[in-house]
């Protein structure tokens, strides 16, 4: 539900601009200065009306804490909250959880705190959940080594996808349960939480600490399109992206083809590939070739081996990419359509 706008809003929050950092991207490697004193330095992303916040940073006075929200409407009520308890150890930045890494240094956060962020359903949503493998990337970004994601919600589904999904982008879990309050309230709730709890809703919670990691290319189809469309569809429509390339009877390369992304096609698209870097790998998605692997590294001379003409294995596409996805390659099965090369848009995080 969406929350009302509040009167007086801007007259609030300057009211607590004090607690209000303006220009987090002037900040890297400097929060610590906020309060020298601090042991760590803790995130809360969305941290809605404030009851978390506050009571958490009251329990840990010699914590530095530094509430994310981008609901403005909600943030202030939290700001009035902390003022309202005296806190001096709490700051709060308007803005997405995504700029996190132009926020803070490499390593500069001890702990990360993601309650009860909105669960997005939907397959096609999925690169917005906050536990989903593109945040996980920019967690690392910007939190220690043994740092700690600390995760509540009481979606199931949300929870069960994020206890598979942490794991692969290397954070070792703990704590995970699926009845926190079982036997008792445990800890500082949220408001949604204490609404939840006394609603009779189990509450799901679990860590995840960062261990060393480097991440494989994906082995598992889905995953490896998922990524592909993070990626490379990134900004076009829901509307234009089920129409045109995931409906039935469509193909990913149409992405391409419908000109929904910038893109080079015929020689400019080979000349560009064979200007690529990086290792590379082949899948097949739609309607692959009996017997083939659907996803599989390629050496320079198995590519230039790989049919290319129109119709050699009919129905069948290839789409190569590097490990990193900056970039990829479409032949497709039509003579008419392709081949198609496409540079990742730089401002992409997946």
């Amino acid at each position: 539900m969406r929350m009302r706008k509040k009167k007086n809003l801007i007259p609030r929050m300057e009211r607590c601009g004090d607690r209000l950092i303006r220009e987090p991207y002037a900040m890297p490697g400097k929060w610590r200065e906020l309060m020298p004193q601090a042991r760590e330095l803790r995130l809360e992303l969305g941290c809605g009306k404030g009851r978390f916040t506050a009571g958490t940073a009251a329990a840990e006075p010699d914590v530095l804490f530094i509430a994310v929200e981008r609901v403005p409407d909600a943030m202030v009520m939290a700001m009035e909250r902390c003022v309202a308890q005296g806190l001096t150890n709490v700051y709060f930045i308007d803005a997405n959880a995504d700029q996190l890494p132009l926020f803070f240094a490499p390593g500069e956060v001890d702990r990360i705190y993601i309650n009860f962020c909105d669960p997005w359903p939907s397959n096609r949503h999925a690169k917005r959940r906050l536990t989903h493998g593109n945040f996980l990337r920019l967690y690392r970004q910007v939190l220690k080594m043994g740092g700690q994601i600390h995760f509540k919600t009481d979606n199931q589904d949300l929870f069960t996808f994020s206890i598979e999904e942490l794991p692969l982008f290397g954070f070792q879990l703990s704590e995970v349960t699926r009845d926190l309050h079982a036997n008792g309230p445990v800890g500082v709730m949220t408001d949604y939480e204490a609404k939840f709890h006394d609603q009779g809703l189990p509450i799901c919670r679990c860590v995840g600490t960062m261990v060393p990691w480097e991440e494989p290319f994906p082995t598992d189809i889905r995953r490896v399109k998922n990524r592909w469309l993070d990626v490379f569809a990134d900004g076009v429509p829901d509307a234009d992206l089920g129409k045109r390339v995931l409906s039935e009877g469509n193909y990913l390369w149409h992405l391409f083809s419908w000109e929904l992304v910038p893109c080079l096609s015929g020689d400019a698209a080979r000349q560009a590939l064979a200007a690529a870097p990086g290792e590379k790998y082949l899948f097949y998605y739609e309607y692959p070739p009996e017997g083939e692997p659907l996803v599989r590294p390629m050496t320079a001379e198995e590519l230039a081996a790989l049919p290319t003409d129109a119709g050699a294995i009919p129905g069948a596409d290839w789409y190569l990419v590097d490990k990193d996805f900056t970039w990829t390659y479409v032949q497709t099965h039509e003579a008419d359509c392709g081949p198609y090369f496409c540079r990742r848009d730089p401002s992409v995080s997946g």
